[in-house]
């Protein structure tokens, strides 16, 4: 079965903002969304050292993991689909880690919304709505062109076009975006990163358990991930 990572579909579309074509990548791997921001969570109180915040966040039923179910390092990752440090990781940093160690079978990768604003909630919500094969495409995507699909006021019709090529027909991506239960659940998981975790910036990450804050350069992570890796 052909990865969820790997390039599904090329489309040439008009750039949202208008003069010209662009290339939407699906697959493939703060700017101004001019959407409301959604309400900060309460800031955790710093953590002891008995506190879950030390063990780090454990896989749930529903995340979206990418890699090897017997990986024995576990990165997981919160971020924001409209956070310019979560797409400079993502464009530059995540193919390399996920050459070395996720394809290896050494590392998987759980990514966790937390979003900031309205473009960013609804954007999580569709690329869940896709499904856990199509995932990481839809994410991959949204980074790659955040810049284009964030750039105006209405940031829905550029979500549309990127829903409708990964096979999701309009009127299932305007009930997805719709969709309360979906924001309820996601807006409480931001909430319980926040008060367990202490997560307030994106991309935060936890590496079996250890906390790294911000978009680290490729070798920082490498080191990270080497350390926790059993020994041979």
């Amino acid at each position: 079965m052909r990865s969820s990572w790997g390039l599904i579909a090329i489309a040439t579309v008009a750039v949202i903002a208008g003069g010209g074509a662009g290339y939407w990548y699906f697959g493939q791997n703060d700017t101004s969304t001019g959407s409301a921001p959604l309400a900060a969570p309460p800031r955790a109180a710093a953590p002891g050292p008995e506190t879950a915040q030390a063990a780090g966040p454990e896989i749930a039923a529903d995340d979206m993991v990418l890699g090897s179910p017997d990986a024995k390092v576990i990165i997981v990752e919160y971020a924001s689909l409209t956070c310019p440090h979560c797409m400079a990781f993502h464009n530059d940093t995540l193919p390399k880690i996920k050459a070395e160690f996720i394809d290896t079978g050494k590392a998987k990768l759980v990514f966790r919304d937390f979003p900031f604003d309205q473009a960013g909630l609804r954007a999580a919500m569709m690329a869940r709505c896709g499904g856990k094969e199509k995932f990481y495409s839809y994410i991959g995507v949204l980074y790659k062109n955040m810049d284009a699909w964030t750039r105006e006021q209405d940031f829905k019709p550029g979500l549309a076009r990127i829903a409708k090529l990964g096979g999701m027909s309009q009127e299932a991506f305007d009930k997805c975006i719709a969709d309360k239960d979906m924001e309820t659940a996601m807006l409480n998981k931001r909430l319980e990163a926040a008060q367990k975790f202490g997560v307030d910036s994106t991309p935060t990450f936890f590496i079996n358990g250890e906390k790294v804050g911000g978009s680290q350069p490729f070798d920082v992570f490498a080191q990270i991930i080497k350390k926790k890796l059993p020994a041979s």
